[in-house]
């Protein structure tokens, strides 16, 4: 079995140059990627998701771009391996850094999910509450009949589920 170094003193110039390229390729994808993302981040820390959106067309098609170099990677190995070492470990380094980004914008994510399900939870409950049957005494000092949100009217509640 070849070891690394052996692969890539066997690989062509035309082979090493190739994986430099797309090894090159996905360190930029992933410099971008994490950008975006951390930009994300940052907004999300400022409570403002409705700024996310501008991002979302970018961000997309950076991810779908790091899938398709990842799994051709994936179905190629020889290509990463016809690469110097110092090239492999810096695309081990950059998806290393950009996985980092990743978790804390899971993190990040989670965190303003679980603020917007408290605060639509919370406006429920109070809004159930002010709702409530209302129990009042009649002119013949017996409780009268009781007004329920069918008698009383509708309150409508909108929810805009947009993270």
């Amino acid at each position: 079995m070849e070891t690394q170094t052996e692969v890539t003193v066997a690989a062509s110039p035309e082979a090493q140059a190739y994986a430099v390229a797309r090894i090159d390729e996905v360190i930029t994808l992933c410099g971008h990627l994490g950008s975006v993302i951390s930009q994300e981040i940052e907004i999300l820390a400022k409570r403002r998701p409705s700024e996310l959106k501008p991002l979302l067309e970018t961000k997309n098609r950076l991810t779908e771009k790091y899938q398709e170099e990842m799994s051709a990677m994936r179905e190629n190995p020889d290509m990463v391996r016809a690469a110097p070492p110092a090239e492999i470990e810096r695309l081990k380094d950059a998806t290393f850094l950009l996985h980092g980004i990743l978790d804390e914008y899971r993190t990040s994510l989670t965190a303003a999910k679980t603020v917007t399900e408290r605060l639509v939870k919370a406006i429920g409950e109070e809004v159930a509450a002010l709702r409530q049957p209302v129990k009042h005494y009649g002119a013949n000092a017996q409780y009268a009949p009781m007004i329920t949100p069918a008698t009383q009217g509708t309150a409508s509640i909108a929810l805009n589920q947009v993270i």
